[in-house]
C-alpha cells in the first residue's frame, strides 16, 4: 500500500501541473468562444437597427480608435484629450450618417452607442485572445493565471455590454440613466426647453427658487457634451449652487438603489470632463447625489430598484432646494439618456426590467 501511495503521489506531481494548465486553457478558450458569440449578436443588433448591407463597412467602424496624446509634457494634456474625444465623437457621427442616412436622429443616437458598445466587446475579446496566444507561445503560465483569476469579472462586464446593446437598440433605459431620469422628473412637458450640444436645458421657478436643469437629450442613447453645454450656460446665466446627480458603483454587499449625498463633481468617464467641470463649477457650492449600483447594472437594462431610487433622489434634491439659502440652483443629470424622454412626468411609464425578465 505504501508503494501504491508513493506511485500515486509521483504521478500527481508529474501530471497535476499539466491538468491545471489544461483547465486554465480550457476556461479561457471557453470565454473566448462565448465572447465571439456575443460580438456576433451585437453586430446583428447593429445590422438590424441600421439596415446596413455591407458588413465590411461595419468592421471598419468597429476598428476605429483614438490615439492618446503624449504625456511627456503634462501641460495642456486635458485640452488635448478633450479635442481628441470631440474629434472621435464627430467621426463616429459621420460614420453613422454613412451607415444609415435615412434613420431619424434618435435611431442614429442608438446606432452610435451600439457601435461603441460592440467595439467594447470586441476589445475584450481581443484582449483575452492576445493573452491566451501569448501564454501559449511563451509558455508563461503567470499570464494565464492572472487572466483566469479575473475571468469572471471580465465576463460579467462583457455580458452587461451585450444586454446594454440590446436595451439601447430597443430604446430601453439603462441603469446609467439614473441621473438623466432624476433630472427629467423635475421637468414638465410645458417647460421651455433649450437644446444644445445633445443636452436639454430648462430654466424655471421651482420651490420658490430659480433653478436650471441640464440633462442629456432623450429618448435616444446620448451622454451629451456636458462641458460644452455648461460653458454656454454659465456664460449667460449665473448660479449660486450646483447639484449633480449620477449613477455610482456600489461596493459588493451594498444594496442596489441606495441614495447618498456628498460634495464634488459626480461624473464618470476618463476624467477629462470632470477636470473641466471642476474648473467651472467648484467655485460654487457643489453637491453630489449618487444612486448606487454595480457596474454591470449600470450598463444593463434599468431595474425597478433603480427607478424607485431615482424617485428617492428627486425627493432628496427637492429637500436640498427647499433648505438652501441660494437664490439660483443648477441641477445636472449625468448619464445615458436611452429610453428616457426630456420630461418625465410619469416615472411609472419608464420601461424597466422586472425581476422575472430574462
Amino acid at each position: 500500500m505504501d508503494m501504491v501511495g508513493i506511485i500515486i503521489f509521483i504521478i500527481l506531481i508529474i501530471f497535476l501541473p499539466v491538468i491545471i494548465r489544461m483547465r486554465m486553457f480550457s476556461a479561457v478558450e471557453g470565454a473566448i468562444r462565448e465572447l465571439d458569440d456575443m460580438e456576433k449578436k451585437a453586430r446583428k443588433i447593429i445590422i438590424d437597427l441600421s439596415g446596413i448591407t455591407d458588413e465590411g463597412l461595419l468592421d471598419d467602424y468597429l476598428e476605429f480608435f483614438i490615439v492618446p496624446p503624449s504625456d511627456i509634457d503634462p501641460s495642456g494634456l486635458a485640452d488635448k484629450f478633450r479635442r481628441l474625444l470631440e474629434m472621435g465623437d464627430l467621426r463616429i457621427r459621420e460614420m453613422v450618417e454613412e451607415l444609415s442616412p435615412d434613420a431619424d436622429s434618435e435611431k442614429k443616437a442608438n446606432i452610435i452607442m451600439c457601435i461603441k458598445v460592440t467595439a467594447g466587446i470586441r476589445g475584450i475579446l481581443k484582449f483575452l485572445r492576445h493573452n491566451l496566444e501569448l501564454s501559449r507561445k511563451t509558455g508563461n503560465l503567470q499570464i494565464l493565471v492572472g487572466l483566469q483569476m479575473n475571468l469572471e469579472l471580465i465576463m460579467r462586464t462583457a455580458r452587461a455590454y451585450l444586454e446594454g446593446c440590446s436595451a439601447i437598440s430597443s430604446s430601453l433605459p439603462l441603469g446609467d440613466g439614473a441621473g438623466p431620469l432624476t433630472a427629467g422628473m423635475l421637468i414638465d412637458e410645458e417647460d421651455r426647453k433649450k437644446h444644445l450640444h445633445e443636452m436639454v436645458y430648462v430654466r424655471k421657478r421651482f420651490l420658490d427658487k430659480d433653478i436650471g436643469i441640464l440633462k442629456p437629450h432623450g429618448p435616444g442613447s446620448r451622454l451629451g457634451m456636458v462641458v460644452k453645454a455648461l460653458e454656454e450656460i454659465l456664460s449667460e446665466d449665473e448660479f449660486h449652487e450646483v447639484i449633480m446627480v449620477d449613477a455610482a458603483a456600489k461596493m459588493e454587499g451594498e444594496k442596489t438603489g441606495t441614495v447618498a449625498e456628498g460634495v464634488g463633481v459626480a461624473i464618470g468617464g476618463p476624467g477629462v470632463e470632470k477636470w473641466f467641470m471642476e474648473n467651472m463649477i467648484l467655485e460654487h457650492r457643489t453637491r453630489a447625489i449618487i444612486i448606487k449600483m454595480s457596474p454591470e447594472e449600470a450598463m444593463s437594462h434599468m431595474t425597478r430598484e433603480i427607478l424607485d431610487a431615482c424617485s428617492a433622489a428627486r425627493s432628496r434634491i427637492e429637500d436640498i432646494i427647499s433648505r438652501s439659502d441660494a437664490d439660483s440652483i443648477l441641477i445636472i443629470g449625468v448619464g445615458n439618456s436611452s429610453g428616457i424622454p426630456d420630461a418625465v412626468e410619469n416615472p411609472g411609464e419608464i420601461q424597466v426590467k422586472e425581476k422575472d425578465d430574462t
